[in-house]
């Protein structure tokens, strides 16, 4: 016996409305179980447009400047990961791979990269959540005649003081070029790029490079813990510690060319250790400068100094 059997003893019209109100109720859980789905969608990414972008089919010079805006969300999930490669044939080469958090609020940011040799770059953008949820997206530049590398500054040689330093500023500028104390710093934090210390790791003294923007950082320098912004500063250390790039090139490096070229983006960290003198390290800013480090003089002393020269672009 059907469960609705009770309707057959009913007039039409009371029937006709029973029916109208269980199809309503249908139609209302459907439209309730659609919403809930969007609500909880999946991860999603736009790359952005216009006259300050690098758009699809662009043609660029080796050398020239790729310019990637990101707006992505993970709907109801956070976002904790992004990934930026260029892919040339076979070969994929990750430019960026860095963890992040980004909320309801979404995550909206700017990125610079160098047009390299290849006839055809693809470049792609991966971004995951918290639910592993991921999201991609990808646009295709072709290159340019000639070389399109720019100027750069050289500043140095210039003495920086390790963590226990009192007398020479421990703080550095990249971009400028410039030295400060602590207390000159008030106000400035946000062109803060480097600062030294000196350790022992693995058994070996280590002159070391770090940023403020680096985890331990604010172990050697408390100050910086109240900071609003902390600049990270990502350091070539493969380049660094296989000695890729000599003095002699550094001293040699006239525009940007080597700066880009020889600063390897899968092998980097917002610290660099054994900073030996002779050793040259590639190194990018967070405002997407390349540039270079050439230690030539390092104490091995937490009272004492490092003495280096920058080449950084324009």
């Amino acid at each position: 016996m059907s469960k609705y059997s009770f309707l057959n003893n009913l007039p039409e019209g009371v029937i006709c409305t029973f029916r109208k109100i269980v199809f309503l109720w249908a139609i209302t859980l459907l439209i309730f179980s659609c919403q809930k789905e969007t609500e909880t969608g999946k991860a999603s990414v736009i790359l952005k447009t216009g006259v300050n972008y690098t758009a699809e089919g662009a043609v660029i010079s080796p050398g020239g400047t790729i310019r990637i805006g990101i707006l992505a969300s993970g709907a109801e999930s956070p976002l904790t990961y992004l990934r930026i490669e260029r892919i040339t044939g076979n070969d994929t080469s990750v430019q960026l791979d860095r963890g992040i958090y980004a909320g309801r609020e979404g995550f909206d940011k700017d990125f610079s990269f160098p047009k390299g040799n290849a006839e055809t770059e693809i470049w792609r953008v991966f971004v995951m959540s918290a639910s592993r949820s991921t999201a991609s997206a990808s646009f295709k530049v072709y290159k340019g005649q000639g070389v399109n590398y720019g100027q750069i500054h050289h500043f140095g040689p210039l003495s920086i003081g390790m963590q226990n330093n009192t007398e020479t500023g421990n703080y550095l500028d990249l971009d400028q070029g410039q030295v400060y104390s602590l207390a000159e710093t008030a106000g400035k934090e946000q062109e803060i790029d480097l600062v030294p210390y000196f350790y022992f790791t693995s058994g070996l003294p280590s002159p070391t490079f770090t940023c403020p923007g680096y985890t331990s950082a604010v172990g050697y320098y408390p100050a910086m813990a109240n900071w609003s912004q902390k600049n990270t500063t990502l350091f070539d250390y493969y380049t660094s510690d296989n000695q890729l790039v000599t003095p002699v090139q550094f001293d040699a490096a006239l525009n940007d060319s080597l700066l880009i070229t020889a600063y390897n983006p899968t092998r980097v960290s917002g610290n660099c250790k054994y900073a030996y003198a002779g050793r040259v390290i590639p190194f990018k800013t967070q405002s997407g400068k390349y540039g270079m480090i050439k230690v030539i003089k390092a104490d091995e002393s937490e009272s004492g100094t490092i003495q280096l020269e920058i080449k950084i672009q324009q």
